[in-house]
C-alpha cells in the first residue's frame, strides 16, 4: 500500500477489522512513521468508546446520523491552503465519533444486561515516572485486562505480555505512549485467569515498565 492508503487504514487498523497480511503491513509502516503514529494516537479513544458497547446489550432505535453532517463539517475545516497534511484523517475521525454518537443516542439498553466483574489488581509495579493502575475481567475465551498509565514516554511504543503459569508468554497487544494523557487500554488474551500468572509491559528495547501478579 502507498503511505496515504496505509494512513486510511489507519482506523480499520485500529479496530482489528484488516486481515493478518494488511495488519502487518501497516503496523510496519508505524514503526518509521511518526506522523501515522500520531494519527493513529487520536483515532484510539475513539476505538476506546466504541469498544465499550456491547452489541448484544443495544437495540437499533432507526435513528441515522443528520443528512449532510459530512458536509457541515468539511465546510467548517479552514481554507485548503492551511490545511495541514493530516486533514482527511481528522475528518474520518470527527465523521467516526459523530456516528458513534448517533449510535449511542439511538439505542435502547436491556436492563437485564450484566455487567462484567471487574477485578482489582492490588499491586501493580511501574518503573520510575510511570504509574497505572489494572484492572481484570475473566472471559470464558481468556483474560482482559483493563488498563490505565500515565507517563509512558510519547510515541513510543510498549507490548503486553501475559505470563502463564506454564511460563509461557502471551502477548495481549501494543500500547502507544501519548505525551501528558492517560492512556486508557483495554487488553486481551486467550490465556485464561485461572491459568495466568501476571502480565508485563516493556518497551521497545525489552525493559520492564510496567509488571502485576495476577490475584489468585
Amino acid at each position: 500500500m502507498s503511505h496515504e492508503e496505509l494512513r486510511e487504514a489507519l482506523g480499520a487498523y485500529a479496530l482489528g477489522q484488516l486481515d493478518a497480511a494488511e495488519h502487518e503491513q501497516v503496523r510496519e509502516h508505524l514503526a518509521g512513521c511518526d506522523a501515522c503514529a500520531a494519527d493513529l494516537a487520536e483515532i484510539q479513544p475513539v476505538v476506546a468508546a466504541l469498544r465499550g458497547i456491547d452489541p448484544d446489550a443495544v437495540l437499533p432505535a432507526g435513528m441515522m446520523p443528520p443528512p449532510g453532517l459530512d458536509d457541515r463539517i468539511r465546510r467548517a475545516l479552514p481554507p485548503e491552503s492551511i490545511r495541514d497534511r493530516r486533514w482527511p484523517v481528522v475528518v474520518g475521525a470527527a465523521l467516526a465519533a459523530a456516528a458513534a454518537a448517533a449510535v449511542v443516542t439511538a439505542v435502547v439498553v436491556r436492563d437485564t444486561t450484566p455487567t462484567p466483574t471487574v477485578i482489582a489488581v492490588p499491586q501493580v509495579q511501574v518503573a520510575q515516572g510511570v504509574t497505572a493502575t489494572a484492572g481484570l475481567v475473566d472471559h470464558t475465551w481468556g483474560v482482559e485486562i483493563k488498563l490505565q498509565a500515565t507517563g509512558l514516554r510519547a510515541g513510543e511504543r510498549f507490548t503486553m505480555w501475559v505470563v502463564a503459569d506454564d511460563g509461557s508468554r502471551h502477548e495481549a497487544g501494543e500500547i502507544l505512549g501519548v505525551a501528558d494523557t492517560r492512556v486508557i487500554c483495554d487488553m486481551s488474551s486467550s490465556v485464561l485467569l485461572d491459568e495466568a500468572a501476571s502480565f508485563r509491559v516493556v518497551d521497545a528495547a525489552g525493559d520492564e515498565v510496567i509488571a502485576a501478579e495476577m490475584p489468585s
